[in-house]
């Protein structure tokens, strides 16, 4: 392995290592992580059942803008084989260093051995990239305007003008091949002549009103499926549901509480804090980000390192598990990576 992967793993980790050995020298002077303990083991199952399941729900939603979106021209993907792309990918991404590249890769590898065109699949990535970004900067302005959240509304809004822009450029470019073609004409021939091609397949791209609202909408839905189970994993560790009645038995006091808002702000800056993929899946990064926004909307420090723990558990631990599994029994070996697969060879 030469240096630089070297260099590339220890960036990654470090901080892992860092965060575990600053646990176990103020393991006694930290007795809220014993507290937090407590709390979740004494979690309610019924919470803890529905965080696992829209946990699932999150990345279901994904899998079926990807079904939309190739299939606009025509049956490509299937309902299962979108899902376990979808889950193997996420492994990928959330794991490794490089995992979002590695991910896309592979996705983009699986997509072509079903059918799917260079420019159908360029045409998944920059589509379903721009809407998960509407949305989460949409719920960040919220977060803004009614909770007074410490973020920068012009860079949103900036964010978002950005995102809206690059889904109207992908529609634009579908129906003036010919001006794009105006501008590539200058490339070597042999660049020219690829780049035409890819022109001419999304140009062919077509799809619906109706077929676009509901990939916006199933996009949306993995979001505050996300949300929700972050709502849940708090509910499981409190007996009370965020902004609402008792849950359980485990009640909380009145005084260790949290509004839906307060939920929402907190997992918005925890998807801010994950972005940049300093550690695998975010890990020692994100918990104090979302721990901290917990407490800051009305938790005690237990509950919130409790439940934060129950949601990374849950959203991070459990479903990159289930993703590796996925990818070691439908994708490992069959040279997804290097590109052996080919269209017609489906998996």
């Amino acid at each position: 392995m030469s240096a630089s992967h070297w260099r590339q793993w220890l960036r990654w980790l470090a901080p892992v290592a860092a965060l575990a050995a600053v646990l176990v020298i103020l393991r006694d002077q930290l007795p809220f992580f014993g507290e937090a303990w407590q709390a979740i083991g004494a979690a309610s199952p019924l919470p803890l059942a529905c965080a696992a399941a829209t946990a699932a729900l999150a990345l279901a939603a994904m899998a079926a803008v990807m079904q939309i979106l190739l299939n606009v021209d025509g049956p490509v993907a299937d309902a299962a084989g979108t899902n376990a792309i979808t889950l193997a990918s996420n492994a990928w991404s959330t794991t490794v260093p490089g995992g979002p590249a590695i991910s896309a890769w592979l996705t983009y590898r699986v997509h072509r051995s079903w059918g799917a065109s260079p420019g159908l699949c360029g045409w998944f990535f920059v589509v379903s990239g721009a809407l998960s970004t509407v949305w989460m900067v949409l719920i960040g302005v919220v977060a803004v305007m009614l909770l007074g959240a410490e973020l920068s509304l012009w860079s949103l809004l900036a964010t978002l003008a950005a995102a809206a822009l690059t889904i109207a450029a992908v529609f634009w470019a579908t129906v003036h091949p010919a001006v794009l073609k105006r501008w590539v004409r200058f490339l070597p021939d042999k660049v020219r002549g690829r780049v035409d091609g890819v022109i001419d397949q999304v140009a062919a791209i077509r799809i619906s009103g109706p077929a676009f609202t509901a990939a916006a909408g199933l996009s949306l839905a993995n979001q505050l499926l996300d949300v929700a189970t972050m709502v849940f994993s708090v509910w499981a560790v409190t007996g009370v549901m965020p902004g609402g009645a008792p849950g359980g038995p485990e009640v909380a006091s009145s005084s260790d509480g949290i509004s839906l808002m307060g939920v929402c702000l907190a997992y918005v800056m925890t998807k801010l804090a994950g972005s940049a993929q300093v550690t695998p899946g975010g890990l020692g990064t994100v918990e104090p980000v979302a721990a901290g926004m917990l407490v800051a909307g009305g938790l005690t420090l237990a509950h919130a390192t409790a439940a934060t723990v129950v949601y990374r558990a849950i959203s991070f631990v459990l479903i990159t598990a289930i993703g590796w599994v996925v990818y070691a029994a439908v994708y490992a070996g069959r040279g997804f990576m290097v590109g052996r697969p080919v269209a017609g060879d489906a998996v």
